[in-house]
Protein backbone atom coordinates (compact mmCIF):
# COMPACT_ATOMS: atom_id res chain seq x y z
CA UNK A 1 0.00 0.00 0.00
CA UNK A 2 2.76 2.38 0.95
CA UNK A 3 4.59 1.52 -2.27
CA UNK A 4 1.56 2.47 -4.43
CA UNK A 5 1.26 5.78 -2.56
CA UNK A 6 4.89 6.66 -3.26
CA UNK A 7 4.48 5.80 -6.93
CA UNK A 8 1.38 8.03 -7.16
CA UNK A 9 3.18 10.97 -5.53
CA UNK A 10 6.05 10.54 -7.98
CA UNK A 11 3.68 10.63 -10.98
CA UNK A 12 2.02 13.81 -9.71
CA UNK A 13 5.44 15.41 -9.22
CA UNK A 14 6.53 14.52 -12.73
CA UNK A 15 3.32 15.99 -14.14
CA UNK A 16 3.92 19.19 -12.19
CA UNK A 17 7.47 19.50 -13.50
CA UNK A 18 6.19 19.08 -17.06
CA UNK A 19 3.53 21.73 -16.43
CA UNK A 20 6.14 24.12 -15.03
CA UNK A 21 8.40 23.64 -18.07
CA UNK A 22 5.54 24.05 -20.56
CA UNK A 23 5.55 27.92 -20.58
CA UNK A 24 9.30 27.92 -21.18
CA UNK A 25 8.81 25.51 -24.07
CA UNK A 26 6.09 27.69 -25.60
CA UNK A 27 8.26 30.80 -25.27
CA UNK A 28 11.17 29.08 -26.96
CA UNK A 29 8.96 28.04 -29.87
CA UNK A 30 7.22 31.43 -30.14
CA UNK A 31 9.46 32.79 -32.91
CA UNK A 32 8.59 29.79 -35.07
CA UNK A 33 4.89 30.57 -34.81
CA UNK A 34 5.27 34.31 -35.35
CA UNK A 35 7.55 34.02 -38.37
CA UNK A 36 10.38 36.08 -36.89
CA UNK A 37 13.72 35.22 -35.40
CA UNK A 38 14.49 36.64 -31.98
CA UNK A 39 12.42 39.78 -32.68
CA UNK A 40 9.24 40.78 -30.81
CA UNK A 41 6.14 41.02 -33.00
CA UNK A 42 5.83 44.76 -32.31
CA UNK A 43 9.27 45.33 -33.83
CA UNK A 44 8.52 43.53 -37.09
CA UNK A 45 8.30 45.74 -40.16
CA UNK A 46 5.86 45.19 -43.01
CA UNK A 47 7.60 44.88 -46.40
CA UNK A 48 7.09 48.13 -48.36
CA UNK A 49 4.45 47.99 -51.07
CA UNK A 50 5.93 48.69 -54.48
CA UNK A 51 4.56 51.97 -55.85
CA UNK A 52 3.49 52.20 -59.45
CA UNK A 53 5.78 54.58 -61.30
CA UNK A 54 3.92 57.23 -63.27
CA UNK A 55 5.77 57.67 -66.54
CA UNK A 56 5.00 60.92 -68.28
CA UNK A 57 4.70 60.16 -71.96
CA UNK A 58 5.88 62.98 -74.19
CA UNK A 59 3.17 62.37 -76.75
CA UNK A 60 2.91 64.57 -79.79
CA UNK A 61 -0.56 63.31 -80.60
CA UNK A 62 -1.85 64.94 -77.41
CA UNK A 63 -1.01 68.39 -78.69
CA UNK A 64 -4.00 70.49 -79.80
CA UNK A 65 -4.58 70.18 -83.55
CA UNK A 66 -7.13 72.93 -84.18
CA UNK A 67 -5.72 75.43 -86.66
CA UNK A 68 -6.74 79.07 -86.85
CA UNK A 69 -3.95 80.90 -88.67
CA UNK A 70 -4.03 84.60 -87.87
CA UNK A 71 -3.16 87.48 -90.15
CA UNK A 72 -0.38 89.89 -89.31
CA UNK A 73 2.20 89.46 -86.59
CA UNK A 74 0.96 86.75 -84.17
CA UNK A 75 3.37 87.76 -81.40
CA UNK A 76 0.74 89.42 -79.19
CA UNK A 77 -1.54 86.36 -79.35
CA UNK A 78 1.04 83.65 -78.68
CA UNK A 79 0.65 81.97 -75.29
CA UNK A 80 2.36 78.63 -75.98
CA UNK A 81 5.17 77.53 -78.31
CA UNK A 82 6.12 73.92 -79.03
CA UNK A 83 9.31 73.03 -80.86
CA UNK A 84 9.50 69.91 -83.05
CA UNK A 85 12.54 68.36 -84.68
CA UNK A 86 11.79 65.84 -87.40
CA UNK A 87 13.09 63.91 -90.36
CA UNK A 88 12.55 65.06 -93.90
CA UNK A 89 12.04 62.79 -96.91
CA UNK A 90 15.75 62.55 -97.69
CA UNK A 91 16.64 61.55 -94.14
CA UNK A 92 13.86 59.00 -94.10
CA UNK A 93 15.12 57.32 -97.29
CA UNK A 94 18.73 57.26 -96.10
CA UNK A 95 17.90 56.08 -92.59
CA UNK A 96 16.16 52.81 -93.51
CA UNK A 97 17.33 50.95 -90.39
CA UNK A 98 15.94 53.43 -87.89
CA UNK A 99 12.80 54.68 -89.55
CA UNK A 100 10.97 56.94 -87.19
CA UNK A 101 7.20 57.20 -86.69
CA UNK A 102 5.35 60.07 -88.27
CA UNK A 103 3.37 62.64 -86.32
CA UNK A 104 0.76 65.20 -87.21
CA UNK A 105 2.22 68.64 -86.61
CA UNK A 106 -1.02 70.23 -87.73
CA UNK A 107 -4.05 69.05 -89.74
CA UNK A 108 -2.97 67.74 -93.12
CA UNK A 109 0.73 68.11 -92.36
CA UNK A 110 2.58 64.95 -91.29
CA UNK A 111 6.32 64.65 -90.71
CA UNK A 112 8.75 61.99 -89.49
CA UNK A 113 10.35 62.28 -86.08
CA UNK A 114 14.02 61.71 -85.46
CA UNK A 115 14.06 58.31 -83.81
CA UNK A 116 17.52 59.06 -82.46
CA UNK A 117 16.44 62.47 -81.14
CA UNK A 118 16.07 62.36 -77.33
CA UNK A 119 13.84 65.45 -77.38
CA UNK A 120 11.70 65.53 -80.55
CA UNK A 121 9.27 67.84 -78.77
CA UNK A 122 10.17 70.72 -76.47
CA UNK A 123 7.57 72.98 -74.85
CA UNK A 124 9.10 76.40 -74.36
CA UNK A 125 8.86 78.35 -71.14
CA UNK A 126 7.56 81.92 -71.11
CA UNK A 127 11.11 83.22 -70.86
CA UNK A 128 12.18 81.08 -73.82
CA UNK A 129 9.21 82.30 -75.86
CA UNK A 130 10.30 85.91 -75.29
CA UNK A 131 13.85 85.03 -76.36
CA UNK A 132 12.60 83.26 -79.48
CA UNK A 133 10.35 86.17 -80.47
CA UNK A 134 13.23 88.60 -79.96
CA UNK A 135 15.13 86.69 -82.65
CA UNK A 136 12.55 85.80 -85.29
CA UNK A 137 10.35 88.91 -85.21
CA UNK A 138 13.01 91.52 -86.04
CA UNK A 139 14.12 92.42 -89.61
CA UNK A 140 17.86 92.22 -88.79
CA UNK A 141 17.52 88.44 -88.41
CA UNK A 142 16.85 88.10 -92.15
CA UNK A 143 18.52 88.82 -95.47
CA UNK A 144 17.67 88.56 -99.15
CA UNK A 145 17.24 85.05 -100.47
CA UNK A 146 20.56 83.35 -101.23
CA UNK A 147 19.61 79.70 -101.63
CA UNK A 148 16.78 77.72 -103.23
CA UNK A 149 17.61 74.53 -101.31
CA UNK A 150 15.13 73.88 -98.52
CA UNK A 151 15.15 70.87 -96.19
CA UNK A 152 13.56 71.97 -92.88
CA UNK A 153 14.08 69.76 -89.85
CA UNK A 154 12.93 72.13 -87.11
CA UNK A 155 9.60 73.76 -86.53
CA UNK A 156 8.02 76.02 -83.93
CA UNK A 157 4.23 75.81 -83.53
CA UNK A 158 2.49 78.86 -82.09
CA UNK A 159 -0.67 78.47 -79.99
CA UNK A 160 -3.11 81.04 -78.63
CA UNK A 161 -5.04 81.00 -75.33
CA UNK A 162 -7.71 78.79 -76.95
CA UNK A 163 -5.08 76.15 -77.74
CA UNK A 164 -5.40 76.83 -81.47
CA UNK A 165 -2.43 76.76 -83.84
CA UNK A 166 -2.21 80.35 -85.03
CA UNK A 167 1.09 80.05 -86.89
CA UNK A 168 4.28 78.06 -87.36
CA UNK A 169 7.92 78.69 -88.20
CA UNK A 170 10.01 76.11 -90.08
CA UNK A 171 13.75 76.43 -90.50
CA UNK A 172 16.55 74.58 -92.28
CA UNK A 173 19.80 75.26 -90.44
CA UNK A 174 21.90 73.77 -93.24
CA UNK A 175 21.28 76.75 -95.51
CA UNK A 176 19.37 79.20 -93.25
CA UNK A 177 16.19 78.89 -95.31
CA UNK A 178 12.86 79.24 -93.52
CA UNK A 179 9.14 79.34 -94.03
CA UNK A 180 6.74 80.94 -91.56
CA UNK A 181 2.99 81.49 -91.46
CA UNK A 182 2.05 84.26 -90.97
CA UNK A 183 5.14 86.21 -91.93
CA UNK A 184 7.20 88.36 -89.58
CA UNK A 185 8.70 91.67 -90.63
CA UNK A 186 11.60 90.73 -92.90
CA UNK A 187 10.88 87.00 -93.05
CA UNK A 188 9.30 87.31 -96.51
CA UNK A 189 12.81 86.82 -97.93
CA UNK A 190 12.74 83.29 -96.56
CA UNK A 191 16.37 83.36 -95.39
CA UNK A 192 18.02 84.02 -92.05
CA UNK A 193 20.98 86.35 -91.93
CA UNK A 194 24.27 84.98 -90.63
CA UNK A 195 23.73 86.58 -87.23
CA UNK A 196 20.06 85.55 -87.18
CA UNK A 197 20.88 81.91 -87.94
CA UNK A 198 23.60 81.89 -85.29
CA UNK A 199 21.34 83.38 -82.64
CA UNK A 200 18.51 80.99 -83.44
CA UNK A 201 20.80 77.96 -83.44
CA UNK A 202 22.31 78.97 -80.09
CA UNK A 203 18.83 79.47 -78.69
CA UNK A 204 17.77 75.98 -79.79
CA UNK A 205 20.86 74.39 -78.23
CA UNK A 206 20.28 76.24 -74.94
CA UNK A 207 16.64 75.06 -74.91
CA UNK A 208 17.58 71.42 -75.53
CA UNK A 209 16.28 71.43 -79.10
CA UNK A 210 18.08 69.19 -81.57
CA UNK A 211 19.44 71.03 -84.62
CA UNK A 212 21.31 69.73 -87.61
Amino acid sequence: MRKKFVIGIAKVFLRMKTFVKLPALILSLYPLFTGCSGTPSQARTTPPVAKKLHVKVDSLTREPQVTNIVSGNPRSQITRVVSYSYLDVEDYEEDTFTRAPSFQMMPGYARFLWKYDPHPKVVLTKKQIRRLMAIISVPKSYKKIQSTCYSPRNCFCFYNAKKEIIGYYQVCFENSRLYCVPEFNGSESGTLSESGAKRLRNFCLSAGITVR
